[in-house]
């Protein structure tokens, strides 16, 4: 299978390594990796998970419609809601994406090598930033990528994107699942069904979010075994500091703390 990735940021993985076909056994001795001072070592796809222009993909993109559910392509096909997929949460990115009269641009980093989402390439703001930033003064907005291959067709391969929180948090929940500590996924990558859960939202209205649900592992290209991940330096953070007691306080009987 060839990588459905074309990534030309500078700031992103190396082109010989980005794609799937680049992909070698579980079983490659690692080489150790020491954290610099004052830095730790971190899965990648944990830290993401905690934390909350390219041309990528060739393909169908995949998306949660507000209206008509999961959709794919530009005709907004329906997808079947039985219908089982590959997760290539090795290959995940996140970054930013712009839709103006020129048409998209996009700058996007693997998660696996910048778990950190870069600041906005227009005005430096952070995704929590833009969220709350009611006026869109910047047009960019924060986005997140994930290759899907349909499990009974391992040639069907579309690409999972959305700009909005719901779909930054199923990411992050995936890449958690696929983080946890002492899990032996044998080069594996998670099976899912797509899904989604509803909330009313500010405007009384309907909200929904897409929702990854779990239901096995399976290599995502045939007979080929994901990567170990390597482990990243991020810095370590400093100590809690303990708030000091208050000091206790002498009541007496007509002491009641009456707010008045």
């Amino acid at each position: 299978m060839q990588d459905t990735f074309e990534n030309n940021n500078e700031n992103a993985a190396d082109a010989a390594t980005a794609g799937n076909g680049g992909s070698v056994p579980a079983t490659t001795p690692a080489t150790a990796v020491t954290a610099p001072p004052g830095m730790k070592l971190v899965d990648p796809f944990a830290h993401f998970a905690a934390s909350e222009g390219d041309n990528f993909f060739s393909g169908d993109y995949v998306k949660l419609d507000q209206k008509a559910g999961w959709v794919r392509g530009q005709k907004k096909t329906p997808i079947d809601a039985t219908a089982a997929w590959v997760g290539d949460v090795h290959e995940a990115r996140h970054g930013w994406i712009v839709f103006d009269d020129d048409g998209v641009e996009r700058h996007a980093v693997l998660i696996r090598e910048y778990p950190e989402l870069p600041p906005c390439p227009a005005c430096g703001g952070t995704a929590h930033e833009h969220e709350h930033d009611k006026s869109k003064r910047c047009k960019w907005r924060p986005v997140v990528y994930l290759l899907l291959r349909l499990l009974a067709d391992p040639d069907d391969v579309v690409c999972f994107t959305g700009t909005g929180k719901g779909a930054r948090k199923a990411v992050a929940q995936l890449c958690g699942i696929y983080a946890r500590p002492g899990a032996d996924r044998q080069g594996k990558s998670p099976v899912l069904l797509l899904d989604s859960l509803s909330f009313e939202n500010e405007a009384k209205g309907t909200t929904l979010w897409p929702v990854f649900k779990l239901i096995g592992w399976e290599f995502f290209e045939l007979g080929t075994p994901t990567p170990e991940v390597q482990p990243i330096p991020v810095p370590i953070a400093p100590p809690a500091t303990a708030k000091p007691a208050a000091p206790a306080r002498n009541r007496g009987d007509l002491d009641d703390d009456i707010p008045f």
